[in-house]
C-alpha cells in the first residue's frame, strides 16, 4: 500500500504578508487528484489527475494552455502509454522528457523517458529497472557544467522510508550509479517529489519528518550533488495538511498540490490534491522611511498554546525561539477543532499571517540597520487568567524570551550584531494576565473556556506594538 501512497502522492485564495496562494481553477482541479504541475513556457503546461475508473486508480498526464491568462480545458497528453498508468513528467533536460510508468495498478513503478518529438514508445534508463523497488518523480538539471538527475526511491542503502537519490549523467546522456542525497536531506520518514532551483542553488522537497506543521511539508536546502545544508521549512507555503511537488516556474512564482482546506473533494475533505500556484510579492526598498506608514499592520500579535513555551516553569527565559511555538501550536490544530470545527480560521488566517507579518517586519529592520538607522522594537507579552498572577507574569517573559530568540536567529543571525551594537535596541513590556478580558476564564476543569476557546487563545500572545526610529 504504501509504494500505491507514494508513487504519486493520492491522496482559497490566502493572501498573507509576503506570498500570495490561490488553487488554479476549475478547468484543472476537480473532485480527484492533481499533482505536479509543470509549466514548460508562458502557455504550456502539464499535469497529472488520479482518478477512479472502473472501481480502479487511473492516473494520466495532461496539458492544458494559458489564454488572455486563464488556463484553458485540459486535454489528454501524447505522454501516456496503454496498459500504464503515468505521472510525473519532467521536461528539464531539453531533448528527453522524464516520465513514471507503473503496472499492475501502482505496484511496479519506474521512471522512463521518451525522446523529444518521438513520443510514441518509452525507453528504459540503466540502474532504475528493478522489481524489487521503486523508482519515481523524476527531475533533471544542470549544476554548473553537470547534469543531475533527482528521483525517489525506497531502494536499499537509504536512511529509512523514501529517499531522494541523484545520478550523475555523461555528455554522451548515460547514466552514473545512484547515489543518495544524503543526511542532511534524507530521514527516518519520506522524503519525496525533488526539485532544484538553480537561480538560487537550492533543492526544494516534501517531507513528513518530525518536527513539520503536520502532513508533508516543503522544505528547501542549499548545496549540490550529496553535499547539503540542513533543510529549512518553507512555513510559508505550508499548512496542517500535505504540501508536495513545489515547482518554481521564474523566481518569484510557481505551483505546488496540497489537500488543504479548500481542495476539492467528492465525499471526504483533505482526501484528495489539488494545485496551487504561489507569489512571493516583493516590496520596493524606499530607505526613507515611514514607520507609521510602512507598518500600518502593526501590533503584530504572535499567538502560543496554553503554558508554552517550556510548561510547568518558573524560568523568566528559555532557549526556544518563537518559531518553534508557531509549529507546535499548528500541530496542535485538531486538538483545538475537536472542541471548537470553527478555529481552521484561526490557524490559517490569524496564526499563520502573523507570523508571516514578523517575517516581513524582521526582513524590513534587516534593510534599515544595514543602511545605518537606529531603531527601536517594543514588545509587550501577555496571558490568559489560567495560572496565578506571578506565575503568568513569568509566562509573559518567556514569551518575549522566544520571540526575542527568533529574532536574533533570523537569516542566519543578520540582526545579532545590530542588536550587540545598540543599533536595535528591544524594549520589554510584560503584562502577564492584568490586561486579559474579564470574559476570558480562570477554570482549569473547564478547558474547553479556559484554554480552547478563541477568547483564550487571544490572550496568549507577544505583540510587537511599535517600531521606533531613534535620532
Amino acid at each position: 500500500m504504501k509504494k500505491v501512497l507514494f508513487l504519486s502522492l493520492l491522496p482559497f485564495f490566502v493572501l498573507s504578508q509576503g506570498v500570495l496562494i490561490q488553487p488554479l481553477s476549475h478547468t484543472i482541479n476537480t473532485n480527484n487528484a492533481e499533482i505536479n504541475f509543470v509549466q514548460t513556457n508562458d502557455t504550456v503546461a502539464f499535469f497529472t489527475m488520479i482518478k477512479t475508473e472502473k472501481n480502479k486508480l487511473e492516473s494520466k498526464i495532461y496539458s492544458v494552455t494559458l489564454k488572455n491568462k486563464t488556463w484553458q480545458e485540459k486535454e489528454l497528453s501524447v505522454y501516456n502509454f496503454d496498459n500504464f498508468n503515468t505521472s510525473n513528467i519532467c521536461f528539464s533536460d531539453g531533448h528527453r522528457i522524464f516520465l513514471t510508468i507503473c503496472e499492475n495498478g501502482f505496484l511496479a513503478c519506474r521512471t522512463v523517458y521518451v525522446n523529444k518529438g518521438s513520443h510514441e514508445k518509452f525507453n528504459e534508463i540503466p540502474y532504475f529497472f528493478s522489481d524489487s523497488c521503486l523508482t519515481t518523480q523524476p527531475f533533471i538539471t544542470q549544476h554548473n557544467l553537470q547534469t543531475v538527475f533527482y528521483f525517489v526511491s525506497d531502494r536499499k542503502g537509504g536512511f529509512g522510508g523514501l529517499d531522494i537519490w541523484i545520478s550523475v549523467v555523461d555528455s554522451n546522456g548515460n547514466f552514473g550509479y545512484p547515489i543518495n542525497a544524503g543526511n542532511n536531506i534524507n530521514s527516518a520518514a519520506d522524503e519525496i517529489t525533488p526539485f532544484y532551483n538553480k537561480q538560487e542553488g537550492k533543492i526544494y522537497f516534501s517531507s513528513n519528518r518530525a518536527g513539520g506543521l503536520g502532513g508533508f511539508d516543503i522544505y528547501s536546502s542549499l548545496g549540490k550533488l550529496n553535499f547539503w545544508q540542513a533543510p529549512t521549512n518553507i512555513i510559508e507555503l505550508n499548512s496542517n495538511k500535505d504540501e508536495l511537488y513545489l515547482n518554481f516556474f521564474n523566481g518569484d512564482e510557481g505551483y505546488f498540490s496540497s489537500n488543504r482546506k479548500g481542495a476539492k473533494f467528492q465525499n471526504t475533505e483533505h482526501c484528495c490534491n489539488d494545485i496551487f500556484s504561489f507569489t512571493y510579492l516583493t516590496d520596493s526598498v524606499d530607505t526613507n522611511i515611514n514607520y507609521n506608514e510602512v507598518f500600518d499592520y502593526l501590533p503584530i500579535k504572535l499567538y502560543f498554546h496554553n503554558d508554552d513555551p517550556d510548561f510547568k516553569t518558573n524560568n523568566q527565559i528559555t532557549t526556544k525561539s518563537y518559531k518553534d511555538s508557531y509549529v507546535s501550536y499548528f500541530l496542535k490544530q485538531p486538538d483545538y477543532e475537536a472542541y471548537n470545527p470553527d478555529l481552521a480560521n484561526f490557524f490559517e488566517n490569524i496564526l499563520k499571517i502573523q507570523f508571516n507579518n514578523l517575517n516581513k517586519l524582521l526582513e524590513r529592520l534587516i534593510v534599515d540597520l544595514a543602511a545605518g538607522k537606529k531603531l527601536e522594537i517594543q514588545i509587550k507579552g501577555h496571558s490568559s487568567p489560567l495560572h496565578d498572577s506571578e506565575y503568568n507574569k513569568k509566562l509573559s517573559q518567556r514569551r518575549i524570551a522566544s520571540v526575542i530568540n527568533h529574532l536574533i536567529q533570523f537569516k542566519n543571525g543578520s540582526l545579532k550584531n545590530h542588536v550587540d551594537s545598540g543599533a536595535l535596541i528591544i524594549q520589554e513590556l510584560s503584562y502577564g494576565e492584568d490586561r486579559a478580558s474579564k470574559y476570558v476564564s480562570d477554570d482549569a476543569g473547564q478547558k474547553n473556556k479556559s484554554i480552547y476557546s478563541i477568547d483564550a487563545m487571544k490572550e496568549r500572545k507577544v505583540e510587537i506594538v511599535d517600531i521606533i526610529l531613534k535620532k
